[in-house]
């Protein structure tokens, strides 16, 4: 027990090792209040970087350092961007610009990933089943099948279809089992690397980084901010999705640049052009946001329920192929022999 204690402290100080969502939210939760309560920031964070792994708590000392030199909070927080998760560090950042850190980060704290638990619970147990099933299949190819052809060849058999059609895809998994070792080794990375997780999430989290700026302007919105300068704003906070930030920077320097943007669709287009207030508009920003973050939530959720079933059919298919290969000739022989 004391030896796992240990284990698990000097991987969690790994400086290579990501914050998790939980201390992410917690530094965003303390930006919030210290605004809120008009209260220093740099003794706050110094005080809870005292209760953090050694990593973490490095990182969150960098922001200390950075403030206290008299940084903006909206540079100290870019220069330890990794002590934030990336949405994170994007609204908080653009809530720093905006002087709106009370109302933004509430919103963003009771936001879930579209990557549930449940998604990656779903590819945890196909994984599994993938690995048994390699390895099962792997056997039968390499030792069951080879063996039964020669024993079909010595009684003069003919070979039945489903012998013929497990031969040839025997060494197509005789290939993948030979991968099985690299399989595993990337199955133990993913479990281990929130780095590697985020980075192949990424490419289907762009509904949601879309989601997440229509939100964030809607909230300024709302707050009586001029959408052109808000804009520009969420633009500058966050580089790391090109195309969103020529969407945004459209909207900042063209009056039709929502138009243009394609953040909205045709239907919340048309409503956009008919309210009058800037109120108003905040509201349809946000509405629209919370539509597409439910729409995802949706999408992930009927993933989740296919994706087992399917890969679980598809891989049984095949065994099923391989024993009606096997029993087959088996039946077959001890009637002949009989």
């Amino acid at each position: 027990m004391q030896l796992f204690s240990i284990v698990t402290n000097a991987w969690n100080a790994l400086p290579s090792r990501a914050c998790s969502a939980t201390e992410s939210m917690s530094i965003l939760r303390i930006l919030a209040a210290c605004a809120q309560a008009q209260t220093a920031m740099p003794p706050m964070l110094a005080a809870w970087a005292r209760c953090q792994r050694a990593a973490q708590a490095n990182r969150i000392d960098a922001i200390v350092d950075e403030l206290t030199r008299g940084v903006p909070l909206d540079a100290a927080l870019a220069a330890s961007g990794s002590a934030m998760r990336d949405d994170h560090l994007i609204a908080a950042r653009f809530a720093a610009k905006t002087n709106l850190l009370p109302q933004v980060i509430p919103a963003v704290v009771n936001v879930t990933s579209g990557l549930s638990w449940r998604y990656r619970s779903a590819l945890g147990y196909l994984a599994v089943v993938l690995v048994i099933f390699l390895g099962v299949s792997g056997f039968l190819s390499l030792r069951v099948m080879p063996l039964w052809a020669q024993i079909l060849h010595d009684f003069d058999m003919d070979v039945p279809y489903s012998a013929i059609v497990a031969q040839a895809i025997s060494p197509y998994i005789v290939a993948t089992n030979a991968g099985l070792p690299i399989l595993v080794l990337g199955g133990f990375l993913l479990i281990a690397s929130r780095r590697l997780r985020r980075w192949l999430a990424r490419p289907f989290q762009a509904g949601e980084r879309r989601a997440a700026a229509l939100d964030l302007l809607g909230i300024a919105l709302s707050a009586g901010r001029p959408l052109p300068e808000v804009a520009h704003l969420l633009a500058a906070s966050q580089q790391s999705d090109q195309r969103l930030t020529q969407r945004l920077e459209a909207i900042a320097t063209d009056a039709s640049g929502m138009a243009r943007s394609g953040l909205l669709r045709p239907v919340e287009l048309e409503q956009w052009e008919r309210l009058l207030t800037v109120a108003d508009q905040g509201w349809l920003l946000r509405t629209a946001a919370a539509r597409r973050r439910e729409r995802t939530r949706q999408r992930w959720t009927l993933a989740a329920e296919l994706i087992v079933p399917v890969g679980v059919a598809l891989m049984g298919s095949l065994v099923l192929i391989e024993a009606f290969a096997v029993l087959g000739p088996l039946r077959y022989l001890v009637q002949t022999l009989s």
